[in-house]
């Protein structure tokens, strides 16, 4: 397979979702610039592994294990790839190398840190892969997916020395993870349906996975603001706004669920530097 389509079926778009959340784990931590050289460089490591390597792990193996499925579904044959199965053999190889390079990395960080990416890198693949395969067993799909896109900020955390952990904002991180999860499942429902795949967007249908994105979002909002204040609430009516959207125009869904890697990234950018902002004044 060609580097551009391997490029691709990692998503770029949605790198920002585990190289985001690794980075918020390491300015919650504290000030980087305290940290010892040995320590930044394996930071910058983990930093380089959050993104190509750890979302082929992650999208990679879901192509493979999807495709049944994947073939009924018009957002990837339009704005996705299908990788039909012919290239899988190649794509599990291709994979298991930069695995088994992740898994190395174990032996260089503290062992909580250690404990976390092990956790990062069994969610990614039993989200998708037999026997576990969670996104069609509701409700691991979204316990498994929550995990995968929060686990990388408890990695980053540790990964600093820090053991010092606020797990209501893990949780709080968790909630936001299970609403993104469940929104991006709701375009699929009638080819996940097709294929004969249960998710929770599926048991919920359309609406009620909605409403389910709703009181998430408005959860983690408000464990945000218990955080840090007015602006993670401020940021959390946004995603509230853009599922009450949803709900009340629903052939708009799709069309919103390609706004949210642009909303991610700028709110994401937002809580970085208000946590960073805690140790510079």
């Amino acid at each position: 397979m060609k580097s551009k389509r391997l490029i691709n079926i990692s998503r770029p778009r949605f790198w920002i979702y585990v190289l985001g959340t690794f980075m918020v784990g390491v300015v919650a931590a504290g000030d980087p610039r305290l940290l010892s050289t040995e320590m930044l460089i394996v930071l910058g490591i983990l930093f380089l592994y959050f993104t190509y390597p750890a979302n082929i792990l992650i999208y990679g193996i879901n192509d493979i294990f999807d495709y049944e499925t994947d073939k009924h579904n018009l957002k990837k044959l339009e704005y996705e790839e299908l990788v039909t199965p012919d290239k899988h053999r190649y794509l599990a190889r291709h994979i298991m190398v930069w695995t088994f390079l992740a898994a190395a990395i174990n032996f260089f960080i503290p062992s909580y840190a250690a404990v976390a990416l092990t956790i990062f890198l069994l969610a990614s693949v039993y989200y998708s892969a037999s026997p576990v395969r969670a996104k069609a067993n509701p409700p691991l799909d979204i316990i498994f997916s929550s995990v995968i896109y929060i686990s990388p900020a408890v990695v980053g955390f540790f990964a600093t020395g820090n053991t010092d952990i606020s797990w209501l904002g893990v949780v709080g991180g968790l909630l936001w993870a299970s609403a993104m999860q469940t929104y991006s499942a709701v375009p699929d429902i009638e080819a996940d349906t097709k294929g004969g795949v249960k998710t929770l967007a599926t048991v919920l249908g359309e609406k009620g996975a909605l409403w389910f994105c709703f009181f998430a979002y408005l959860s983690a909002a408000i464990i945000g603001y218990l955080h840090l204040g007015v602006i993670p609430l401020f940021l959390g009516l946004v995603y509230l706004g853009m599922v009450l959207y949803a709900i009340i125009k629903p052939e708009k869904s799709f069309w919103i669920y390609k706004k949210f890697p642009l909303v991610n990234t700028a709110f994401g950018m937002v809580l970085f530097f208000l946590l960073v902002a805690k140790f510079l004044i």
